[in-house]
């Protein structure tokens, strides 16, 4: 391993220093000879986190959204969605630096994972009890409905930032691990994020809907968080960074770890900057579909109306009826085909990028999500459904194969500024998705209504495929 030291440049920036020395796991920082990776049965403990964090997104589409949408108006609700890609947008690059020159004697990746998984488990028992808390605050009704509403919107950002805070250094330290088997590492991940999909949708089934069991809900992520963050934190080694005598404090390296931001996305290498353009697309395209599918099938695919639908009981007009089937399509069977065809994919993905290469991969990838062209005209159910399922094809090689391309670009070892890079392409995820958070509550209020918003993600997912074709030229050899 190189043994590493940094200092500050005159503009206060993160200066590296390397020097040789023995560790077996990897190779020398930016070298380009691929290290040996660990086995199968530790890359599934060391993948497992991933899992809860994944169920911890799906929670806040399952239940704090739902819960919002009672308190809030839809524009307000919106509104709030907003800050989850904006503090992605601002924690990874930050977490991925403060990870980089983390020198305690815990390692450089496990700190953050330890506290970031508390802070979270903190904030669901905190949402667990919102209601009490909300009716020892408030005097009256209207006191006790302003003070849950508050409270619900603070434990929402809480719980996007400590998310976050664990989420970056987890992808970090497998990365750190997995050596020259990055894809199928990535694969690995990508599997348990699926199967924690699947938990969240099983809960609902089994009990209903989220929001009408909201502590046994919080209390089962919280139990699968803390169980697979704390067995990566006590079984998985990780070194800590070293410096040397001349090591900046900790204030000055905090200051420099806020500026990657912009240092980040300002550095990144060419490859990796056109990924990113890739990525902001393809994620625009997706989030499009899945932020409103419920709303495409219900409204445009089945002709609902969606005005009093879920009061109405069994008192439903046949339009209120349409739409409510349109949203049980989209977010029950629908979206379990979506993560069955995930899981089969995974499977094949190492060996498909070692067969056909990963540009090839990629460009036909993204080939499912340019048929969103099709699905914003479409009002066949079938069509739809299978154009909505294939999508997780795109979206399943987008993620597995973002790190592995950073440790193919700058090489392994301490000096390679892995949070940094890793960091910035996280920012690209989240500049997509807030990208349509903004332009789709202006898109749907016209004729097309939600057909429109997803027309453009079609779009902006074509303009990924064909700049795939003419620039993307890179040979993976972490598999």
């Amino acid at each position: 391993m190189m043994k590493q030291s940094s200092s500050l440049d005159d503009n206060g920036e993160v200066v590296r220093h390397v020097a040789s020395t023995d560790l077996a796991l990897v190779t020398q920082a930016s070298s380009s000879s691929p290290v040996e990776g660990c086995s199968l049965r530790f890359l599934l403990l060391l993948c497992a986190p991933r899992m809860a964090i994944n169920m911890a997104w799906a929670a806040q589409w399952a239940a704090l959204a739902p819960l919002l949408q009672t308190l809030l108006s839809a524009s307000s609700v919106q509104l709030v969605q907003l800050i989850g890609p904006v503090t992605g947008f601002l924690i990874g690059p930050t977490m991925g630096v403060l990870s980089d020159n983390c020198t305690s004697p815990y390692g450089r990746r496990r700190p953050f994972i330890f506290w970031g998984a508390w802070t979270t488990a903190l904030c669901w028992v905190f949402l667990m009890y919102v209601d009490d808390l909300s009716s020892a605050l408030g005097s009256d009704s209207s006191a006790r409905t302003a003070w849950k509403t508050s409270l619900v919107v603070i434990g929402y950002i809480w719980m996007d930032v400590s998310v976050n805070l664990t989420q970056v250094p987890v992808n970090l330290l497998i990365a750190d691990l997995a050596g020259d088997r990055q894809i199928t590492a990535a694969s690995i991940g990508g599997v348990y994020a699926i199967l924690g999909s699947f938990t969240i949708s099983g809960f609902v089934m089994a009990f209903g809907a989220a929001p009408t069991h909201f502590t046994a809900f919080l209390a089962m992520l919280l139990v699968l968080l803390l169980v697979t963050t704390m067995l990566v934190c006590y079984f998985v080694p990780d070194r800590p960074f070293v410096p040397d005598a001349q090591a900046h404090s900790q204030r000055q390296q905090i200051g420099a770890a806020f500026r990657a931001v912009y240092r980040g996305v300002r550095q990144l290498p060419h490859l990796l900057r056109l990924y990113a353009v890739i990525v902001v697309l393809a994620l625009y395209g997706f989030t499009a579909y899945n932020s409103a599918k419920g709303q495409f099938f219900g409204l445009h695919v089945f002709r609902g109306n969606a005005t009093g639908s879920d009061t109405c009981g069994s008192n439903c007009s046949e339009a209120q009826a349409q739409y409510n089937e349109g949203v049980r399509l989209a977010t029950g069977l629908t979206d379990t085909l979506f993560n069955v065809v995930g899981l089969i994919y995974l499977s094949f993905l190492p060996g498909l990028v070692r067969w056909a290469g990963a540009k090839t991969v990629l460009a036909s990838a993204l080939v499912p999500q340019v048929a969103f062209i099709v699905l914003a005209f479409s009002a066949h159910v079938g069509l739809d459904v299978v154009i909505a399922v294939l999508s997780a094809i795109t979206q399943n090689t987008i993620f597995p194969m973002t790190m592995p391309l950073i440790i193919h670009v700058v090489g392994y070892g301490e000096a390679n500024q892995l949070g940094l890079f890793a960091g910035a392409l996280n920012s690209a995820v989240c500049l997509g998705q807030f990208l349509n958070f903004v332009t789709a509550s202006v898109l749907v209020t016209t004729e097309m209504g939600y057909g429109l918003p997803i027309l453009v993600g079609g779009l902006l997912s074509l303009a990924a495929l064909v700049l795939t074709l003419l620039k993307f030229h890179v040979n993976l050899e972490s598999i």
